[in-house]
């Protein structure tokens, strides 16, 4: 390698490069040639001022195809070689043209110039950078056409962040290529050759003195990289093992590394970026960056990068086994990786399918049974319309619902041949239902309407009586089955109790008759006679007063319960509990034994009296359809989970890998359990699974068998999340999840501009999937059935007309979607649903006290949870609206791609040709059209055990939404690449991957894009735009405005929720757009990632909005964490208490009052806190697509005094810790302290002069500007700013003294000695005359820390040298005639221009 350095010593650039194409077998591979650059002709266009391809593409073209884009790109690079202005800017695609050129340009470059670097290392002393070979080939390459193209391309690449980050990744992934196919045994000689010097070095064998010092500190900077990877031979392992790409890459400087990064400059891998004057010190800098650049390649990134495949292919290839693994690093990945993140959380992949699909069983059978109980309703409506006089003359307005209910449930189900059937209304019911109703007017139309519906809701209830019985785990004779459903039916499900339904709140809307308490009593007294006691009246009637009060409703059997103490005489039982449904079976009383309470029919009725038991049709109806539905649905779960189960031990059996399929779950006995299902807690008891039937009839299937405790809850509580015991306490959803759940509906289901903007903000996901590339008439035809059957399901709710029922067919498809899980799912609405499920949940041991607090919270809300139902309601139906439309779109495509399947012959996935018998059913392509939507549009069923609880903290708002949106993102990704594959699908997963790919890549820039065109915006004001934007706007996609002279922004992230997926693409191009291309890459990446990364998590780890109320009142001491100001520490404490209480009704206010304000402002016009607002601009609000104004004087005032604060913060860091009265320990404390703060100081310098740059370019003015800093007592701040100079931190006098003064106190060393000033002014001189603003910090720290004398260089000490000539030597910097540096006189103040001339003696 050494002899091949010697060659190219004196050769051309020309000359090596083409040396190094012929042989490119050792330097660079067939595949790993750039691409060849066009030629550029000698002679110019004939028409003046045509750009090169000027032919193909008009001049005033500004977008157009990507083909059209690419050729325009190339030919702005060709103009810019031949030293023409280019003043349009470059475009997107055009930017990704200049990085491709650009890059592939560097790589041959970046191996070219290792070698010459290798070779510059060791000349000798004394040799110009310019002079080097290296310098003498970059000289040469600048003037041929390659090194003028790689310039232009370069210039284009870097006018957008995704062409400067592209050009980064192209480069990387070509030396790459390069560096394992040939350039790694190139390197790796080099390596050895290295080794030999740096070897010879540190024995002394090596007598050149300047090659002893480049390769001496080339060791010492190797040393420390030693330290982070653990050996002291990481030279060789670097070079030699892979890093070569590191060596290879060209603009090692231009990407940066880690330890570039602020908070990782600790590391040893910070890149040197000062320039050296001698030839041989530069090549030993920039060879150590490349060095750095490389071990960063494969430390950390490397093992992060596999580890992180490791993981993910783990729990893709052993996911449904990690949680019975014997290791428990596996467990760990299951516990704290798979399950946080996945839909099925800690249940098996069966269970939670199971789960949904009850779930989703019951939301239709609800539905279906709200439409029997209507019919009713519409008919007692049309009776009262019909009937008005004579209804007023009813005194019982129930009167007509009463008599209603008799007659439907007047008859019972008989059976015949081993089924249920209903024989019908017998006449003589028939002819006294028609004579009651004529009785108060109702007309013989409204009586055969009322028994037809009857008739219907009878059969309705006999097909899911006979479901029931052909299960085969009713263990009773359909005879008796039928007898107890019908008495359940009689006696406890069509029957309902006012002192249950009318004593919600704390104030009983019923309150018993005296007769029935006195009755009751009289029953009580004769209870303690029978049993030889005795009761007073007054002893008996308060007993019966705390019935009333602690009655309920048993949930399981519907039948009212209550509690009385028992004075049998035999009883072991000191509380007695009753349930007066059970003394009716199979149509007879039965009354308690003897001494008993209830021993007569009167006896019970006059319980019944007590506590108002009334019949109401709709009730009963609704009660008797959902619970033989839930019952059969139940079942049918529990069926399936035995079966899936014993399933997959069948497959084990045959084979089968576990990390795939699972295992079975039950087990008939403990042992079994345990083994099968190692490292999981098993149930210590056998299953008894409880439904509404009796156990002496229904027997689930999977009693008697063992699981695990997770799995028995899961199957018992549903889809259901148990909180722990702090969530569920009483305190905690009084001060926590009430006013939680409460600020999160005001902002949302409560908030008319949300409403707006979730309706618009759901079109997206038809674009995501690509359900708009259908025929438009299809569109339209889907819309419009979608409208169908959503908006009657809101209308009819809403306003009880039944013009507004479903037609059959869409009710019918409403409650399809609804089985199938794809309606009724909206993310929020739910959300908040499980919030308030939380808040009324009865505990097991403290009943008693939550249903008196549920009562509380229904006292006098009646009202207000209407209109909440109602635009909860609608909140629904916006989102149902695009999931039906989904759903349609997706079917039909499956539809249509058989049929193209079946008339072209195509083969499907199993190599089958399509035919009409093979094509699958109609029912089969919806089911998988539902699947479809399930999996791609968000679903609230499908969110995680683990975000699901995130509502009960006090952190994070709807942390539901965005882990949705990641999983539906996936799923459309993963989807899309599986139809493709698929011969039938093909053309549908073409449409996905083009309508993500369109939703994620094109959409966001191109309507930016366009908004720039309309406008007129450049590039330079868009970004000057975006530092004007609010914290919370800063990374969005924001479409800029120009009207009337003023600047407007919309933020396009705040109504595109697909901007969950793109945020970290966009905070990154936004950071790196900042950033300038003078900026290192990576820690721009490294920052936005960080950024990113906080908005990822802030809705899981971020302030809820009731939490962030409390903590700007009491934590932040009345400051907003945006630095917003409530109150001031000195208010008095009533003007205090009343601004925190404007605060918190402003935030916490409902009905999108903020938005509302501003739009009764703008109607008046009037200005809104000194900003004027527009109605059309805030009429957009409702789209969720804003206008927003841009203040500049405001902003710029804002900043300022952001300015200030920061800086105030940042002085404070100089001597933190020192002036404590204790001895600092370390001298180096404060010089440490004093560059940390300078460092924070020049962010904010830098941060300020963006803003003055910014405010400049959108047309503020500098006289303007200086008034503003002006009236913040800022002045001298502009001065700096104007001249982009940076004010460096100085050490005031008093400062000073007051060091001396407590080291002279307290006998303690001075940490502000004389030394450590002296280094102080030194950083303080360097600072004022080379920092510049937006630059990165020049100093630094291990240059100007004092040195332990106790540390040994590992350069080997120089022979004698003579001493220097004091007539040639100057000192540095020069002295001026009063004893002062330039800078000095420049800098400090008058006292600390005496103290140095103290210190010098000169004063």
């Amino acid at each position: 390698m050494s002899d091949r350095l010697d060659e190219l010593e004196g050769l051309t650039f020309e000359e090596i490069i083409e040396e190094n194409t012929d042989n490119s077998e050792n330097l660079i591979s067939e595949e790993s040639k750039p691409e060849p650059i066009l030629e550029i002709p000698e002679k110019e266009p004939e028409e003046k001022g045509t750009p090169f391809f000027g032919n193909v593409i008009s001049p005033d073209t500004k977008t157009g195809t990507v083909q059209e884009e690419v050729i325009r790109g190339i030919s702005k690079i060709v103009d810019k070689v031949r030293g023409k202005e280019v003043e349009e800017e470059a475009s997107l695609v055009e930017s990704l043209v200049g990085a491709g050129v650009s890059a592939s340009i560097k790589i041959p470059k970046g191996l070219v110039t290792f070698g010459t670097l290798l070779y510059d290392i060791f000349q000798e002393e004394g040799i110009p950078v310019d002079e080097t070979l290296t310098g003498r080939l970059n000289d040469a390459f600048e003037q041929t056409t390659l090194g003028k193209i790689e310039k232009a391309s370069e210039e284009v690449a870097a006018e957008t962040a995704a062409g400067k980050i592209t050009e980064a990744i192209g480069q990387l992934y070509g030396a790459g290529k390069i560096a394992q196919k040939t350039a790694i045994p190139v390197i790796a000689k080099t390596s050895q050759k290295v080794r030999q010097l740096v070897s010879a070095i540190k024995g002394g064998r090596y007598v050149k003195t300047s090659n002893n010092l480049n390769a001496a500190r080339a060791v010492k900077e190797a040393n420390k990289l030693n330290k982070i990877t653990g050996t002291d031979k990481f030279v060789a392992i670097a070079v030699g093992g892979g890093i070569g790409t590191g060596f290879i890459v060209s603009d090692i400087e231009d990407i940066g590394t880690f330890g570039d990064w602020d908070f990782l400059d600790f590391l040893p891998t910070g890149l040197d970026r000062d320039i050296k004057e001698q030839g041989g010190e530069d090549a030993q800098r920039q060879l150590l960056n490349r060095l750095k650049f490389g071990s960063e390649l494969a430390f950390p990134i490397v093992p992060f990068v596999v580890g992180t495949g490791k993981v993910g292919k783990l729990i893709v290839q052993k996911g449904k086994d990690l949680a019975y693994s014997d290791s428990m690093l596996e467990r760990w990945v299951d516990r704290f990786i798979g399950q946080p993140f996945r839909s099925r959380s800690n249940k098996t992949q069966e269970l939670f399918d199971g789960i949904q699909k009850l779930e989703g069983k019951k939301s239709a059978v609800k539905v279906l049974a709200k439409d029997a109980s209507r019919n009713i309703d519409d008919r007692i409506r049309d009776i009262s319309k019909e009937t008005r006089g004579a209804a007023q003359a009813v005194k019982d307005p129930e009167t007509v619902s009463k008599l209603i209910s008799e007659f439907t449930f007047g008859v019972d189900d008989v059976v015949k041949k081993k089924e249920i059937f209903f024989p019908g209304f017998n006449q003589a019911s028939i002819n006294k239902f028609k004579d009651s109703l004529k009785k108060i007017g109702v007309s013989s139309k409204q009586v055969d309407n009322i028994i037809k519906d009857s008739t219907e809701f009878r059969e309705t209830a006999m097909g899911l009586k006979n479901l029931i019985n052909a299960s085969k785990n009713v263990v009773t004779s359909t005879e008796k089955l039928n007898k107890i459903l019908n008495e359940r039916i009689k006696n406890q499900l069509s029957v309902d109790y006012k002192i249950i339904d009318d004593n919600t709140g704390i104030f009983n809307g019923y309150v018993p008759t005296a007769e029935s308490i006195k009755e009751v009593a009289q029953v009580l007294q004769r209870y303690a006679r029978d049993n030889g006691k005795s009761l007073d009246v007054d002893t008996a009637t308060k007993l019966v007063n705390n019935i009333t009060k602690n009655a309920f409703k048993d949930k399981s059997t519907n039948a009212l319960v209550f509690d009385i103490g028992d004075l049998g005489a035999l009883s072991d039982k000191p509380v007695q509990v009753i349930n007066i449904g059970k003394y009716i079976t199979t149509g007879k009383f039965k009354p308690d034994g003897k001494g008993g309470l209830i021993q007569t029919k009167s006896d019970l009725q006059a319980f019944k009296n007590l506590f108002g038991e009334y019949r109401n049709a709709q009730k009963g109806i609704y009660s008797v359809m959902t619970e033989l539905a839930e019952t059969i649905s139940r079942d049918k779960f529990y069926t399936n989970l035995l079966k899936d189960s014993e399933n997959i031990a069948k497959q084990l059996k045959a084979g089968a890998d576990p990390g795939q399929i699972g295992r079975p779950i039950f087990f008939k006995n403990y042992n079994d359990a345990v083994l099968n299902l190692p490292n999981q807690a098993i149930t210590r008891q056998p299953l008894s699974l409880k439904t509404a039937l009796p156990e002496t009839i229904y027997k689930s299937p999977l009693d008697g068998y063992f699981t695990t405790q997770p799995y028995a809850e899961a199957i018992r509580v549903g889809d259901a999340v148990v909180g722990n015991a702090i969530t569920r306490s009483l305190p905690y959803r009084i001060g926590m999840l009430i006013p939680k759940g409460a600020a999160q509906a005001a902002k949302t289901v409560l908030g008319f501009f949300t409403h707006a903007r979730n309706f618009f903000s759901s079109m997206f996901t038809t674009i995501h999937r690509g359900n708009i590339l259908i025929p438009p008439a299809k569109i339209g035809e889907f819309a419009n059935r979608a409208r169908k059957a959503v908006q009657p399901q809101l209308l009819y709710r809403a306003t009880g007309n039944p013009k507004y029922r479903n037609a059959p067919e869409d009710q019918a498809m409403y409650r399809f979607l609804l089985e199938e899980g794809v309606t009724n799912q909206n993310i929020t609405a739910r959300e908040l649903e499980g919030v308030f499920e939380d808040v009324a949940q009865i505990r097991t041991k403290y009943g008693t006290l939550d249903r008196y607090f549920n009562k509380v919270l229904n006292t006098g809300t009646t009202k207000l949870k209407k209109l909440y139902n109602v635009a909860q309601d609608l909140y629904t139906a916006e989102d149902d609206v695009f999931r039906v439309y989904n759903f349609l779109a997706e079917a039909y495509k499956l539809d249509n791609a058989f049929e193209v399947a079946i008339k072209k012959g195509i083969k499907d996935a199993s190599g089958k040709v399509v035919t009409r018998a093979n094509k699958p059913s109609d029912l089969a392509i919806m089911k998988e059209a539902a699947q479809i939507v399930r999996e791609t549009v968000p679903n609230y069923a499908y969110v995680s055990d683990f975000v699901k609880s995130v509502r009960r903290s006090p952190l994070g708002n709807f942390a539901a939404f965005p882990a949705e949106i990641y999983r539906t993102g996936t799923n459309t990704l993963m989807r899309g690449l599986k139809e493709y594959k698929d011969p039938v699908r093909k053309q549908i997963g073409l449409n996905s991957l083009v309508g993500q790919g369109f939703t994620y890549a094109v959409l966001p820039p191109a309507v930016v894009e366009a908004f720039r065109g309309l406008y007129g915006i450049t590039r330079e004001q868009l970004s000057a735009i975006r530092e004007m934007l609010p914290t919370w706007s800063e990374d969005s996609t924001i479409l800029p405005i120009y009207e009337n002279g003023k600047y407007k922004y919309i933020d396009f992230s705040h109504g595109f929720f697909y901007d969950t997926m793109t945020a970290p693409v966009q905070t990154t191009l936004s950071t790196v757009q900042k950033g300038g291309p003078e900026a290192p890459l990576v820690p721009m990446i490294l920052d936005s990632m960080v950024k990113a990364g906080g908005k990822v998590l802030d809705p899981f780890i971020g302030e809820a909005i009731w939490t962030g109320v409390v903590l700007d009142i009491f934590a932040r001491g009345g400051v907003t964490k945006d630095g917003k100001r409530i109150y001031n520490e000195r208010d008095p404490l009533g003007d205090k208490i009343s601004k925190s209480f404007a605060h918190a009704a402003y935030e916490l206010s409902p009905f999108s009052a903020a938005q509302l304000i501003r739009l009764y402002k703008a109607s008046i016009g009037e200005t809104q806190k000194g900003t004027e607002y527009k109605i059309p601009d805030e009429l957009l609000g409702f789209t969720g697509f804003r206008k927003v104004p841009i203040d500049l004087e405001k902003n710029l005032n804002f900043k300022i005094a952001e300015f200030k604060r920061n800086t105030f913060k940042e002085r404070g860091i100089i001597f933190k810790g020192t002036r404590t009265g204790d001895p600092v320990k370390d001298k180096n404390q404060i010089i440490r302290q004093y560059i940390t703060a300078n460092k924070q100081h020049l962010e904010t310098f830098s941060k300020m002069r963006r803003t003055y740059d910014a405010v400049k370019v959108l047309g503020m003015r500098d006289p303007k500007i200086a008034e503003e800093f002006s009236d913040q007592k800022a002045r001298p701040v502009y001065g700096f700013i104007e001249n982009n100079e940076f004010r460096p931190f100085s050490i005031s006098k008093d400062v000073i003294k007051g060091f001396a003064k407590m080291s002279e106190e307290k006998n303690i060393p001075n940490p502000l000695d004389d030394e450590v000033l002296d280094i102080l002014i030194e950083i303080q001189e360097e600072l004022f005359e080379n920092q510049k603003l937006n630059q990165p910090f020049i100093i630094n720290p291990e240059k100007y820390l004092i040195k332990d004398p106790k540390e040994t260089s590992m350069v080997p000490p120089l022979p004698e040298q003579p001493m220097p000539n004091p007539a040639v030597v100057q000192s540095t910097p020069p002295v001026t005639q009063n004893g002062l540096t330039p800078v000095e006189q420049a800098l400090l103040s008058e006292e600390e221009k005496m103290m140095i001339l103290k210190n010098r003696g000169l004063v």
